[in-house]
C-alpha cells in the first residue's frame, strides 16, 4: 500500500511548483485556499476542507473575511485553523489600510455650500470604473484637511469598515467629515442600503464627537446628497 504521507507530500510539492512557475492566477480558487492550508494543517490533504469552505461561504474572499465563530461551524475546521485564517484576515485589513490611505492638502476645496461637494466628488468618481468610498474631513475653517480611500469594490458594489472612519478622522485632527461613493453603471440615486448605512454611520459617528456632514453619491456625472436633499428621512 502506498505511503499516503508521500501522496500528499508529491501533491503538494507539485501544487508549489505550479504557484513557483506561474503565480497564483494558475492555481483556482480551491487550489490557492488547499496551499494555504499546508501551512497549518500539515499532513493531511486539504483540498476537500478548503472546497467545503468555498461551498459554505461562497467564496475565496468570504472565507477569508469570515468570522472565527463562523468558521468554527465548518467541519474539520479546527482552533490552530481558525486562528490562522483569522491573523491572514487581519493581515491583509492592515496592509489594505496603509495601501489605501491617499491624502491630500488643504487648498484644494473649501466647504462653501453643498455644491463644493458635489463637485468635489464628481470631479474624482466620475470615469471610476469601479465602486470606491471616499472619507474627506475638513478643519474649523472648512478646509479640505485629509481624503481617504476608504475601499475600492466591483462596478456594482463596496463596502468600508465604519471603525476605519473614526480611526481616520481622529489621524486628521478634524471633527467634520463627509463620505462618497460613485456608481459607475447607473445614475446617483441612492440605495435603501446606502441610506440605511448613512444613517447607522452618522449616529456611530455623532458619539465619538464627530459631525459626518454628508454622504454624496456620484453616477452619470451627476451627484445627489443624501443629507442635504433629505434622503435620509425617507427610511426614518
Amino acid at each position: 500500500m502506498a505511503d499516503s504521507t508521500n501522496i500528499h507530500a508529491g501533491h503538494r510539492g507539485r501544487l508549489k511548483d505550479i504557484f513557483a512557475s506561474d503565480g497564483i492566477t494558475a492555481l483556482t480558487d480551491e487550489r490557492a485556499l488547499e496551499m494555504l492550508l499546508f501551512y497549518v494543517i500539515p499532513r493531511s490533504d486539504t483540498y476537500p476542507l478548503a472546497c467545503r469552505l468555498i461551498d459554505t461561504f461562497g467564496s475565496l474572499r468570504a472565507v477569508l473575511s469570515a468570522s472565527p465563530e463562523e468558521l468554527k461551524t465548518v467541519n474539520g475546521f479546527g482552533d490552530s485553523c481558525v486562528l490562522f485564517l483569522d491573523f491572514v484576515h487581519q493581515l491583509f485589513e492592515r496592509l489594505s489600510e496603509d495601501e489605501m490611505r491617499e491624502y491630500k492638502t488643504p487648498e484644494e476645496m473649501r466647504y462653501n455650500s453643498p455644491d463644493d461637494l458635489s463637485n468635489y466628488f464628481v470631479d474624482k468618481l466620475s470615469n471610476c470604473p469601479i465602486e470606491q468610498a471616499w472619507l474627506v474631513c475638513f478643519d474649523g475653517d472648512m478646509y479640505l484637511k485629509h481624503a481617504y480611500l476608504l475601499g475600492e469594490g466591483t462596478a456594482t458594489t463596496v463596502a468600508f469598515n465604519p471603525q476605519n472612519v473614526i480611526k481616520f478622522v481622529n489621524e486628521s485632527g478634524c471633527k467634520v467629515c463627509a463620505i462618497g461613493h460613485n456608481h459607475p453603471t447607473e445614475g446617483p440615486e441612492p440605495s435603501n442600503q446606502d441610506i440605511s448605512s448613512t444613517i447607522q454611520l452618522k449616529a456611530l459617528l455623532k458619539k465619538e464627537g464627530i459631525t459626518l456632514m454628508e454622504h454624496i453619491i456620484v453616477g452619470n456625472g451627476r451627484a445627489r446628497g443624501i443629507v442635504t436633499d433629505g434622503i435620509e428621512q425617507m427610511l426614518r
